[in-house]
């Protein structure tokens, strides 16, 4: 059984990180539908793939590789969990 760790932020995550897309920030209206646009939606299972110190953070969302910028990453919140299900 998968243990969640804890609520956070995707832009907070490590290489290897499994997470679930709890929600999105509101502060700016349109951002929740740009990310509908891209796939990626509250429920969805994802690992980090690639969080280098510079550049946009790669993850994989239910088997679809994408990069998403740290701007935008900063606001998804995700569930953290312990062990990789990906």
């Amino acid at each position: 059984m998968n243990k969640v760790v804890a609520q956070a932020r995707l832009s907070e995550l490590k290489n290897g990180d499994v997470f679930k897309i709890i929600g999105f920030d509101e502060s700016c209206g349109n951002f929740k539908h740009r990310m509908q646009e891209m796939g990626i939606a509250k429920g969805q299972m994802g690992q980090i793939i690639n969080k280098s110190f510079f550049g946009p953070i790669e993850i994989d969302i239910e088997g679809r590789k994408l990069a998403v910028g740290r701007g935008m990453a900063k606001k998804i919140y995700v569930k953290k969990f312990e062990c990789p299900i990906l």
